[in-house]
């Protein structure tokens, strides 16, 4: 794979996925969602890789560089072009002349679609774009395709509308790359499409762009909630207990494939059921219960805890708490009894307003999606898929059933 370049598209503000930041430095496992993608490439063979950054995020990617010291790294920062067509003429220069596959390094998928990719590139077509097939609506680009080839996509069309079961991610090849940057460069689209119409233009003039099926776990972060099952992904691949040097009392119980890394704590009568994860340096106090979680470094799961399959970032405090089902970022603190519900007493699914406008997370189990240096009052309640802003307050008492944004203080009325 040493003559193909990989293209990686990572200069989006994640908007829908606020409250969190950026979706590609979400840690699993102790190491970001983008360390991932880099070392699955550069375990395959991919050498050569160009990251379409933006001005935020560019110094966390180059830290990558001396991670991966047999691979070539070339950092691009995205013009005033806007989207994915934005994205690849932006790197024009370093592309142009070469065979390309472009990815979305949010997308977490298993080493087989790469298996088949190899495979199918043997063939020669002038594209490959890579699907899956899904059995409910999902709000993306969808292929037709007739005998293995693709003969159009459809960006976004309504759930009425949809052309086939066959969603479209971003993991697409491209033969004659200069062919493409000129006709993404004389595409125009009012619906910041560009990208799908280009590629729907060179369709319809009979290039041969195969369709390249995948049916293994395909896992992306496009809202909060999407973090909950990537951590479950990552979860279900600890095979059996990795115990470092960690200091673990002896009435502790530790049930099912876990990972405690170094300097944990973990004090008496706390039961850990697997699959989970324990970061470097965290304390976990008495009686505590951990079910199905992932756990950052450096944090305090103080005394009667309950975390159940949820997903917490680093240096975050607990006391005596109920959090179920949720997403907590770093340096966040709740006092002792605040509480997250996850179950709506009409058992249906619980939605959540994205740009203003309220959608169904398809979960009938979401607790809260809290930000970094977020801080909850005692005997705060949180109610089902509530979001809370970055260094926001949530006061003591407080029964929190609408989102909070970034920086506020919200208190309970008195009166």
């Amino acid at each position: 794979m040493k003559d193909i370049c990989v293209l990686i598209l990572a200069a989006g503000y994640s908007s829908r996925f606020w409250p969190l930041k950026d979706k590609h430095f979400v840690n699993f496992l102790g190491k970001p969602l983008i360390y991932y993608s880099i070392s699955q490439l550069s375990r395959l063979g991919f050498t050569d890789l160009v990251i379409v950054v933006n001005k935020n995020n560019k110094s966390q990617f180059t830290n990558f560089k001396e991670e991966f010291l047999n691979t070539s790294f070339t950092f691009v920062e995205q013009g005033e072009i806007n989207g994915m067509a934005g994205a690849v003429i932006s790197a024009a220069k370093y592309i142009s002349g070469k065979r390309l596959l472009i990815i979305g390094p949010a997308d977490v998928y298993e080493d087989t679609l790469f298996d088949s990719f190899s495979k199918m590139i043997k063939t020669h077509p002038d594209g490959i774009l890579a699907g899956t097939t899904v059995d409910k609506y999902f709000p993306g680009g969808y292929l037709t395709v007739n005998n293995g080839r693709v003969i159009k996509i459809t960006e976004k069309p309504k759930p009425d509308a949809v052309p086939s079961n066959i969603v479209n991610f971003v993991f697409d090849y491209i033969e004659n790359t200069s062919l493409f940057l000129d006709t993404l460069a004389a595409t125009s689209s009012k619906k910041d499409n560009n990208y799908e119409e280009a590629i729907a233009y060179l369709l319809a003039r009979g290039m041969n762009f195969r369709y390249l099926p995948y049916k293994g776990y395909w896992g992306y972060l496009k809202y909060p909630w999407h973090v909950l099952s990537v951590s479950s992904f990552f979860l279900e691949k600890l095979n059996g207990k990795k115990v470092k040097k960690a200091e673990i009392a002896d009435t502790a119980v530790i049930d099912g494939n876990v990972v405690i890394e170094d300097n944990v704590k973990i004090m008496e009568n706390v039961k850990i059921n697997g699959p989970s994860y324990i970061g470097y340096g965290t304390v976990v106090g008495q009686n505590c219960l951990i079910r199905e979680s992932m756990i950052g470094s450096n944090c305090v799961v103080g005394y009667s805890t309950e975390i159940a399959r949820s997903h917490i970032g680093n240096n975050c405090w607990f006391h005596h708490n109920y959090v179920g089902d949720s997403v907590i970022a770093n340096n966040v603190s709740m006092g002792a009894g605040a509480v997250t519900a996850n179950f709506r007493f009409d058992e249906k699914s619980i939605s959540s307003v994205v740009k203003n406008k309220k959608i169904d997370t398809g979960k009938v189990k979401l607790g809260a999606i809290i930000a970094d240096s977020a801080r909850i009052g005692v005997n705060a309640s949180i109610m089902p898929g509530i979001k809370i802003g970055e260094k926001s307050i949530v006061g003591p008492a407080v029964l929190l059933d609408n989102d909070l944004p970034d920086g506020k203080f919200c208190m309970f009325d008195k009166k």
